[in-house]
């Protein structure tokens, strides 16, 4: 396919609409900016915007023309906004893959048909979010597990047991390596399965709201198997539309932090495979009139899992990897949280976790509706799922933390948990 035209570019640029970007606040001294990436990683630019600017980003809805964009700047700041500058704007962002349109989806096409050619998930956080040494991520590992907020050397109660499911967090490494040793101090001390399905919170948008895929995944340790029965079965009872946007593992870290612990807890003894998986659906999907149609894949997916679990004839454990809350600039509120807000937070997440505890998938995702997900919980996605396809297990919070991501001091919260 021939790439679009600068006419055709501009044409399509005339009701311009972002892509589903994060936003990120940023001070130098006394000037502030806010930042635009992609969470896919389809994009690797970076934009920073002074606060005027990021003003016009509320418009960019597919709803606003260019003339009506320049209006609400002129309305707010008084000041006239040339064509020629308007247009230069809108064709930066769409160079960047930041807008929704043809060029992003030729992109994103090329990408994916490159990335399905690949037998292997390469390991795409190696040397920025740890170590791409064995040895060095060997020690750097160990570290989580003996240092003070780490589990330590003492023995799990639950020793021994089979387990059924561990959650994890999801966020940086360096910020929650001793919650991620709480929950993998119980898998290495367990009786454990041989396959682990792995669910994680996607960082971008799936349009069937989950993405599975069958590659490999590569790590400083070595390579992580993916199990080859579990795909054929899961296409064999409905799961096929699934597989469909395998490119969301591509720049997404919420399988790869995992089997990083996987293969650190078991050290080589013990063989296993993963069933890597990625989730992506809000609070939204059960009660907005124009979600219902695509929040259909839910149950269908839920549907097909739950057969292919009791085709499949083995055991499972399921590793969710997710964080909790998301308060701050950093996340879309007004003003950086107070103490009083951390508190309350806490207070909120720890009761949410109860409904968790006890397996009620129902009683989880109706708190987060009531809140109207004011607090942003990532874990949402894989946790509900997780919830609706673990038989009978009683689940426990082990470590509950919090880490500050910017110094406007936004906060993301996540815990450990282990199920039996």
């Amino acid at each position: 396919m021939d790439s679009p035209t600068r006419a055709e570019n501009v044409n399509a640029l005339e009701n311009p609409k972002l892509r589903n970007l994060e936003f990120f606040p940023v001070r130098e001294a006394e000037n502030q900016s806010v930042g635009l990436r992609d969470p896919q990683g389809i994009s690797k630019e970076i934009l920073f915007l002074p606060p005027n600017v990021f003003y016009l980003i509320q418009f960019l809805d597919g709803r606003h023309t260019r003339n009506q964009i320049a209006g609400e700047y002129l309305k707010r700041f008084g000041e006239l906004l040339l064509p020629a500058w308007v247009d230069k704007f809108l064709a930066d962002l769409d160079e960047k893959l930041f807008l929704e349109g043809d060029r992003f989806e030729e992109a994103k096409k090329a990408l994916a048909e490159a990335y399905r050619k690949e037998s292997i998930r390469p390991a795409a956080y190696a040397g920025k979010s740890y170590e791409a040494d064995a040895e060095k991520l060997k020690a750097q590992l160990d570290g989580f597990f003996t240092s003070k907020e780490g589990p330590g050397t003492g023995g799990s109660e639950h020793a021994g047991q089979r387990i059924k499911a561990i959650v994890a967090p999801h966020v940086e490494l360096a910020m929650a390596g001793p919650v991620y040793a709480w929950a993998y101090k119980e898998l290495r001390e367990a009786d454990t399965p041989d396959v682990f399905i792995i669910l994680g919170a996607a960082r971008g948008i799936i349009d069937t709201l989950f993405a599975c895929t069958e590659k490999n995944f590569e790590t400083p340790f070595g390579t992580v198997h993916a199990d080859r029965e579990f795909p054929r079965l899961l296409r064999q009872h409905g799961g096929e539309a699934f597989y469909e946007e395998e490119i969301a593992h591509r720049n997404d870290h919420a399988i790869e932090f995992q089997t990083l612990f996987l293969q650190h807890v078991f050290g080589g003894k013990k063989p296993f495979t993963i069933v890597p998986v990625l989730c992506s659906f809000s609070h939204l999907h059960f009660s907005h009139p124009d979600l219902v149609q695509q929040a259909q894949r839910i149950p269908e997916f839920i549907g097909a899992f739950r057969k292919t679990l009791e085709s499949f004839g083995k055991d499972v454990c399921f590793i969710v990897s997710g964080d909790l809350a998301h308060i701050g600039m950093r996340y879309g509120d007004p003003r950086p949280p107070t103490d009083f807000q951390f508190n309350k937070t806490m207070q909120a997440d720890l009761t949410m976790l109860k409904h968790a505890e006890k397996g009620d998938a129902h009683g989880f995702l109706e708190f987060i509706q009531r809140e109207d997900d004011a607090r942003r919980i990532g874990m949402l996605p894989p946790l509900y799922t997780m919830l609706n396809l673990l038989q009978a297990a009683n689940g426990a919070v082990l470590r509950y933390d919090r880490a500050t991501v910017d110094q406007y001091n936004s906060t993301v919260t996540y815990c450990a948990m282990a199920y039996y």
